[in-house]
C-alpha cells in the first residue's frame, strides 16, 4: 500500500478552518450548506496531492487529461461550481484547453436545469466538464437525464472507487464518503420499532383517542381547533391551540402523568390536563365536567399564577406505545429536519387544523415560485387502523393532487424511516 501523505485530522482541520474563514460563510446558515462547504474543502485538500488528483481524473472522470490544481475558489456567482480546475491542452499546439467544475451536494436531487447552469458558468468551450457528487439515494435514476459533458457519482461510489485507486489516502476518501452520504440525514435515535408502532391497530386507535381529547378540550376551552405551530426558530413539532407568550393554551406533547394533553404557557412547565381515555359513561361525564369547570374559570388563560394544579387522572393513562408513536411522528413532522430537506412550514393561517379524521402539516418547497403546497399527514378516516404517514402534493392548475403512503419496514431504524418519508416528500417536487 502506498504511504499516506496526510491524516483525516489534518484534512478535517483544513476544511473547517477554510469553511469558517470563507467570505460566503457568513451568508450561509443552514446545516446542509455548511456540510457542502466542508466537503468541498475536504476534496480540495486530498486533491492537492498530484498522485491523488491523477487517480481521481482517471477513475472518476474517466479521462487521461491532466489538470492544474483543483481548488475551492470563492464563487463569482450563485451557479459557480464548488471546485474548479484548468484542464490542460493535450499539446502545445492544440486549443482544447478547458475547465473542470465539481458540484457537491448533500441536499437532495440535482436538477438537470441546475447542472446546465453550473456547466454554463465554466464558459463556452465545448471541452468543459462538470462532475456532480451527491448522495446515492439522491442519484438513483438521475444518471439517465444528465446533460452532455456532465457526469455524476455518489459519495459512496466516490469513496469506494478512490480507496482502491488512491490507497495512500484510503482513510481520507472513506471519511469523505461517510460524511457526504450522512450529512443532512435526520439524527433520530429513539429506541422504538417504527413498524410495530405505526402499523398496530390498537396503538392507532389509542393515539386517535388522545387526539380526540385534545380536540374536544381545544373546542370547549378555547373555541378553536389545534394545528402545528409555525413559530420562527422552532426545532421541534408542536401541536398546539391558543399558546401565546402571555396566554395559556393546550399542547399535545410528551406523556406526563398518563396524558399527552397539557395546559401550556410559553416559558413555563406544562400542566397535565388530567384526562386520559374515558372507559365508562361515568368517566366521560367526569371529563366533560372538568372541561366545563375550566371553561368557566378563565383567569388561568391570562394570569400565570392561576394555572390549576395537576388534577387526578380521569380515564385510562396513555400507554408507552402512544408516547413511542408520538416521538416517531413528531420526528417525521420536525420542522428543522424538514428545512434540511428544502421545505419550510407554510404560514399558520394555511396550516390544516386537527380534525376528527386527519392530523397534518402543510409545507412549501424552498425556491419553488409556483406556490405549490405539500402535506405530511396521518389518518384519512374516522377510525384509524394505522399511523402510517402520507405525503401529498396538493393540486395545482397544471397537476392533479398526488398522494402516497410511506410504510416502515421490519427492523428499520427510526432515522432511516424518517429519512425515507422525507425523501418521498422530496420526490413529489420533481416535475
Amino acid at each position: 500500500m502506498a504511504r499516506s501523505y496526510a491524516t483525516v485530522g489534518q484534512m478535517l482541520t483544513y476544511a473547517v478552518e477554510r469553511t469558517v474563514n470563507a467570505p460566503e460563510s457568513a451568508e450561509r446558515t443552514e446545516r446542509p450548506v455548511r456540510a457542502d462547504a466542508i466537503l468541498r474543502h475536504m476534496l480540495e485538500f486530498v486533491l492537492m496531492a498530484p498522485r491523488s488528483r491523477r487517480a481521481f481524473l482517471r477513475t472518476v472522470l474517466r479521462t487521461e487529461r491532466a489538470t492544474g490544481s483543483i481548488v475551492a475558489a470563492p464563487r463569482l456567482h450563485r451557479h459557480s461550481p464548488d471546485l474548479v480546475a484548468e484542464i490542460l491542452p493535450t499539446s502545445p499546439e492544440s486549443d482544447d484547453g478547458a475547465r473542470l467544475g465539481i458540484v457537491v451536494s448533500t441536499d437532495g436531487l440535482l436538477r438537470t436545469t441546475q447542472l446546465e447552469k453550473h456547466l454554463a458558468a465554466l464558459g463556452t468551450s465545448e471541452h468543459h466538464l462538470l462532475l456532480a457528487v451527491s448522495r446515492r439515494s439522491d442519484l438513483v435514476g438521475g444518471e439517465e437525464q444528465l446533460p452532455e459533458r456532465v457526469q455524476a457519482t455518489s459519495w459512496r461510489s466516490l469513496a469506494r472507487r478512490m480507496s482502491k485507486a488512491d490507497p495512500g489516502h484510503q482513510a481520507l476518501w472513506e471519511t469523505i464518503g461517510e460524511i457526504g452520504e450522512n450529512s443532512g440525514r435526520p439524527i433520530v435515535q429513539y429506541p422504538v420499532e417504527a413498524k410495530r408502532l405505526l402499523t398496530k391497530a390498537s396503538v392507532a386507535r389509542e393515539f386517535r383517542g388522545h387526539l380526540d381529547v385534545m380536540h374536544r378540550a381545544s373546542r370547549d376551552l378555547l373555541g378553536t381547533s389545534p394545528h402545528f405551530s409555525t413559530r420562527r426558530g422552532q426545532t421541534d413539532a408542536h401541536l398546539q391551540a391558543g399558546v401565546r407568550l402571555h396566554r395559556t393554551g393546550l399542547e399535545f406533547g410528551e406523556v406526563e402523568q398518563g396524558t399527552p394533553v397539557h395546559l401550556q404557557r410559553a416559558g413555563h412547565e406544562p400542566v397535565p390536563l388530567g384526562i386520559g381515555l374515558p372507559r365508562t359513561d361515568e368517566e366521560s361525564a367526569e371529563a366533560a365536567e372538568r372541561l366545563e369547570t375550566l371553561a368557566r374559570r378563565t383567569a388561568w388563560r391570562t394570569d400565570e399564577g392561576a394555572l390549576p394544579a395537576t388534577p387526578e387522572l380521569i380515564g385510562a393513562p396513555a400507554s408507552p406505545e402512544v408516547e413511542g408513536a408520538r416521538l416517531l411522528l413528531w420526528a417525521v413532522l420536525n420542522p428543522m429536519l424538514l428545512r434540511d430537506r428544502g421545505f419550510d412550514l407554510a404560514p399558520a393561517r394555511r396550516q390544516p387544523a386537527l380534525t376528527a379524521t386527519t392530523m397534518g402539516l402543510r409545507l412549501l418547497h424552498r425556491g419553488d415560485e409556483t406556490g405549490t403546497t405539500y402535506r405530511l399527514w396521518v389518518g384519512g378516516e374516522r377510525d384509524w387502523t394505522h399511523l402510517i404517514p402520507k405525503v401529498t402534493r396538493e393540486a395545482t392548475a397544471d397537476r392533479p393532487e398526488e398522494t402516497y403512503a410511506v410504510a416502515p419496514r421490519k427492523s428499520q431504524s427510526t432515522a432511516d424511516f424518517v429519512w425515507e418519508v422525507h425523501r418521498a416528500l422530496r420526490s413529489l417536487t420533481i416535475p
